[in-house]
């Protein structure tokens, strides 16, 4: 049955309707014109319906319907960049979702056949001639190493035995179509043994809380893009042409496997065509959504625990300690364990061993953890850590070995699992082939199966060798990668060259003869693969708007992305892509157009876009998955070479760069331009949208487009809701650094490039409360970021701050510009450390600042000042609020007046130490700076530190520079006269 838009070659996906309510039109429904194609005036449009009237101009109904069916063609060529390929027929041809939307109405056959030849695996077998390769991107088939491990062994037989019948659309061909039905099912048989023998499946647990959330994240991530939409239970429901149908998954996986799949694809699937885009938890979810109602049977109980609870670094000795509980264990079930943390686990079983030689076990665990064999140390994991692996090998004999593993948790997360691979076996779960006694298993009830379905079935030697013969003899081998004693089986079948291949019969007959993979293609396809191979691939190196093109239809980049008015979401799933931000319009939900994308996001970011994914856009339901880098050779570098923006001219500061940054973090900050009202900042929510955040923009963005962007935003972006203050380039804010434009936009760019190091803006949290001193100082006592709990803050109007660690005697920090937002210490219960609400911080050294050293180069003391027995006694202050702090080291009494000091082009503190000692006090010293490097300078009393800024010292005797735990310390001696000593101290930045 042909429809009427393939029969006549219009591109779009019509359908005839008889009405009778409108007996002289001509009507059509229409699923897939785009709503921007400029259609012919006599046609009219009602949403998904097409009318011609035809009572008056065109009494014959049929030419009619011609004449709409040619006009809409016509149109659609003089409009449509992208041209939409007729609907698949899900006649069970292979389904390449680039090759179905753009080439299955013919559009570029040749291309559209050099798609094939790597989607289809072609060129496996047929060679490319070395010129022809960079032309042809090749999809590897999926590995096959432990294929055992995830798939059902009854899945296998069925696939093998009609692979488009249990999985439409599947680019995998039937190898064994032509074989008599007795050849057909023993050939089977021994593939389905041999691949069954790289490992056992695990099952896992069906977690019905998890199906909801799993529906959503499937509808919303972006699965829906290439695979269309599922119902609630998980079945298939719209289908687009370009979808890629998934199967009878429940089938082929257990929850264990596919939830493991989802999260890490590439390791299974390593030419990138399903991304990675779920995490470990997510990827559990969507399992249990797509597998509701599978086969759950409770694995055997074949290992015995002892459970410990107690707080360690590493694993406890178990013989010196008595369990609080024991039991049976069906594997490594650490569910067992009574609370989340701060337990351990030991688990025994045995293991079964048919062929002596040398075995791999890997440990993994999250946190330390041991295997014995025969108990004897094989792999040590131990410590607390994130989830890691290690490895050990040792020789075994034939027979059954005791095992043992025991994991312990500190907190977080606990995991434990451990692999094998020996003589005959790839790597494998090690829990399956555990029994609980020497002699095995407690008998279970004996369960009544279909033999065909039995995934059970005990593995025959002699077939599964036959079958790994067959393996590499038939072409599995050609496609696929299977490894045993690590080595990867070699394929001994021959094929023609690529070029040698004639363009009809083979392969490509309708009925391919016995012995050759029948691929069940579609008219389209054959024509395609038949261009292909008549029309030579071009030996130069493709452009790179080739390989831009060539990896965004192979890697389905259209299905979400958009780039130079190709591609972009279909219509029919567009609904589907969603925002926790809808006030933000289109921009929110709709991943970005690719057009100029290389002349935004630097080159090296795209590459980590690629090989991690992205979720740098909160607000955006779909998340961009990772490729990996391997799949997408040249594409950030095409996307850099083609993609320009006018360059920006350097800009030269006038004043210095830690003005310049004070000044920008003031105009993103809320009481100026308000960029924190819509973007986040170092993960702090903005007051309304939450737009990207900023911190990422220097990271990911090029300079000059970040420039252009700010002032036109419209110009690179239409239809955003960003807005400029630079209207015209004119700025808004004339007493900023001079009115300049240019140095406005490029502090923001050095201010942001300071990345987690960055001031935080003003006006960032929703209350901001700033205290502002303006005739006198401000005292402020609190939780103060870099000074401990009993800080003292001080503002000055001169804008120079600092804060007095009233625990450690010492002046803790130092800051330019405003003083303290009092916002987080004033509403709700205040709690936190609350950072300087100013710009240019200067840490001085932790520890006490003044000590009585018994010679030269003794250490600094390390004890705190109550410990030393030093004191506090609070702190006076002078009419306009400036407070002296007052404190006793010893016998030792000090007066500490620091003061602001209005300078060019910074304002500076003062400090003047004023110590009376009532008796003769000697080797007393204040340790006035540590750094990494401290330098005199040729001006007596001024030491540059760290190269950053200078301290001045007014001292009776000169301070001393020496070397101490690795960092420089200057060390002024405190020499007293009649029982008093004064230091000046003023620190410059």
């Amino acid at each position: 049955m042909v429809s009427l838009a393939e029969a006549l070659g219009t591109p779009y996906d019509f359908g005839y309707l008889r009405r009778t309510d409108y007996p002289d039109m001509i009507v059509l429904t229409c699923r897939r014109l785009p709503l921007a194609l400029k259609l012919p005036a006599v046609v009219f449009r009602a949403e998904n319906v097409l009318m011609l009237d035809c009572s008056k101009r065109h009494p014959s109904r049929v030419f009619s319907l011609l004449l709409l069916l040619s006009l809409l063609s016509l149109a659609a060529s003089a409009n449509a960049a992208d041209k939409p390929a007729k609907p698949a027929s899900r006649d069970g041809h292979p389904i390449v979702a680039g090759f179905e939307r753009f080439h299955a109405g013919g559009a570029d056959a040749a291309k559209g056949g050099r798609l094939l030849l790597g989607e289809l695996n072609c060129i496996s077998c047929h060679r490319p001639e070395t010129s022809q390769e960079p032309r042809l991107q090749r999809k590897q088939a999926p590995i096959l190493d432990g294929v055992g491990n995830r798939v059902r062994r009854s899945y296998l037989r069925k696939y093998l035995r009609d692979p488009k019948a249990i999985k439409p659309g599947s680019t995998m061909p039937d190898l064994l179509a032509g074989l008599p039905e007795a050849e057909r099912g023993q050939t089977i048989e021994a593939l389905v043994h041999f691949l069954a023998s790289t490992g056992t499946l695990r099952q896992g647990r069906p977690d019905i809380k998890s199906i909801a959330l799993g529906k959503q994240l499937f509808h919303q991530v972006g699965c829906v893009a290439c695979h269309g939409t599922r119902d609630n239970a998980g079945n298939a429901a719209k289908l687009l042409s370009t979808s890629v149908p998934l199967g009878d998954l429940r089938a082929k996986y257990s929850l264990l496997s596919l939830a493991a799949f989802l999260e890490n694809p590439h390791t299974v699937r390593p030419s990138g065509r399903m991304p990675g885009i779920l995490t470990n938890q997510e990827a559990k979810q969507v399992a249990n959504y797509l597998l509701q109602g599978v086969g759950f049977v409770d694995a055997a109980q074949n290992m015995t625990y002892a459970y410990y609870e107690g707080t360690w670094d590493h694993l406890p000795d178990f013989t010196k300690m008595k369990p609080l509980a024991t039991g049976r264990a069906a594997g490594f079930e650490l569910s067992v364990a009574r609370r989340p943390g701060d337990f351990a686990l030991r688990f025994e079983g045995y293991l079964p061993i048919e062929r002596a030689g040398d075995y791999r076990f890997h440990l993994s665990s999250d946190d330390g953890s041991k295997l014995f064999l025969d108990d004897k140390l094989v792999v040590a994991n131990d410590g607390v850590h994130a989830p890691s692996t290690a490895s050990g090998v040792v020789k075994l004999t034939k027979g059954v070995h005791k095992l043992g593993a025991s994991v312990f948790n500190a907190g977080g997360g606990v995991e434990l699992r451990v692999d094998l691979e020996g003589p005959g076996m790839g790597r494998q779960d090690v829990t399956p082939l555990v029994i609980l006694t020497p002699k095995g298993n407690p008998k279970r009830p004996v369960k009544t199966v279909d033999p065909k379905d039995d995934d059970d079935f005990a593995i025959q030697p002699e077939l599964a060798t036959k079958g790994r013969e067959l393996f590499t003899s038939i072409g599995c081998a050609s496609c696929h990668q299977l490894s045993i004693d690590k080595k990867s089986l070699a394929s001994s079948l021959k094929a023609s060259p690529l070029a040698k291949l004639a363009s009809e019969g083979g392969c490509l007959a309708q009925e391919p003869a016995k012995g050759l993979p029948r691929y069940a293609l579609s008219a389209a396809q054959r024509g395609a693969l038949a261009a292909a191979i008549k029309t030579p691939t071009p030996a130069a190196r493709p452009s790179h708007e080739d390989v831009i093109a060539r990896t965004m239809t192979t890697l389905n980049c259209y299905a979400c992305h958009q780039r130079d008015k190709v591609g972009g979401i279909e219509e029919s799933i567009n609904s589907l892509f969603a925002t926790t931000q809808p006030e933000m319009g289109e921009e929110a939900r709709i991943p970005p157009p690719l057009t100029g994308v290389g002349a935004k996001i630097r080159p090296d970011y795209l590459k980590q876009i690629f090989n991690q994914g992205s979720r740098d856009r909160p607000y955006m339901l779909t998340h961009m998955p990772r490729f990996g880098e391997a799949n997408v050779p040249g594409l950030a570098e095409a996307f850099d070479a083609l993609d320009k923006v006018d360059p920006v001219a350097k800009v030269t500061f006038k004043e210095p760069l830690s003005r310049v940054k004070a000044e920008a973090r003031t105009m993103v900050g809320a009481q100026s331009l308000g960029c924190v009202k819509c973007h986040t900042f170092a993960g702090h929510k903005a007051e309304g949208v939450q737009g990207i955040d900023m911190l990422l923009m220097t990271r990911r963005l090029k300079h000059d487009w970040f420039y252009r962007y700010l002032l036109d935003p419209q110009k690179l972006r239409p239809g955003t809701r960003m807005p400029t203050a630079w209207t015209n380039g004119v700025t808004v804010l004339t007493d900023v650094l001079g009115g300049s434009t240019a140095e406005q936009i490029d502090a923001i760019w050095i201010y942001l490039q300071d990345g987690g190091k960055a001031a935080l803006p003003r006006g960032l949290n929703k209350h901001y409360i700033p205290l502002i001193p303006d005739k006198e100082a401000i005292v402020y006592r609190n939780f103060l970021e870099g000074s401990g709990s009993r800080a003292i803050g001080v503002g000055y109007p001169e804008k120079a701050n600092l804060a007095f660690d009233a625990n450690e005697l010492r002046l803790a920090l130092l800051w330019q510009g405003a003083f303290i937002d009092a916002a987080r210490h004033w509403t709700d219960r205040g709690v936190g450390y609350e950072p300087p609400l100013g710009d240019n911080p200067v840490h001085l050294p932790t520890g006490v600042a003044f000590a009585k050293l018994s010679k030269d180069d003794e250490a600094w003391p390390a004890k705190s000042a109550k410990d030393l027995g030093y004191k506090f006694r609070g702190y006076r202050t002078t009419t306009d609020e400036r407070p002296t702090f007052l404190y006793s080291c010893g016998d030792v009494r000090i007066e500490d007046f620091p003061n602001g000091v209005a300078s060019k082009p910074n304002p500076s503190i003062r400090r003047t130490l004023a110590l009376t000692a009532e008796q003769p006090v000697d080797n007393f010293w204040l340790r006035a700076a540590v750094a990494d490097k401290i330098e005199t300078t040729k001006e007596k009393g001024v030491y540059r530190i760290n190269g950053e800024w200078t301290m001045k010292i007014d001292s009776a005797t000169a301070p001393r520079i020496r070397k101490s735990g690795g960092k420089t310390e200057l060390l002024v001696p405190v020499r007293f006269q009649d029982g008093k000593a004064r230091i000046v101290q003023e620190f410059v930045w």
